[in-house]
């Protein structure tokens, strides 16, 4: 059990430190590239769109992992705003750490 905390512990630390700072564009907006926590598949089901007006902690994408074939959240969204790009398509391999959507907080 202990084991099983650590792991949810690290996987929580992970995903904050992944989330990437926004960059500027010349516009002055600013928007989130928001990273896979986990290498999989991406499933259909429950992928954002663009243009998807979404909360914080919401779900983006979920991916079947290759290890366990569990289906697991691969990206949160780190605040409110608009879903301004998707990065992924259904059925894609992602490795952790790839960007996956671009967010427009708000």
């Amino acid at each position: 059990m202990r084991g099983l905390i650590t792991s949810l512990v690290i996987l929580g630390v992970a995903l904050v430190a992944t989330l990437a700072t926004p960059p500027v564009l010349s516009s002055g907006q600013t928007w989130l590239n928001v990273k896979s926590s986990l290498a999989g598949r991406v499933l259909a089901e429950h992928l954002v769109k663009e243009g998807d007006q979404v909360d914080s902690g919401q779900p983006l994408v979920y991916v079947r992992t290759a290890l366990t074939g569990t289906v697991g959240v691969a990206a949160r969204a780190p605040h409110g705003g608009s879903v301004r790009e998707v990065l992924v398509k259904p059925g894609q391999h992602v490795e952790r750490g790839a960007v996956v959507v671009r967010l427009q907080p708000k």
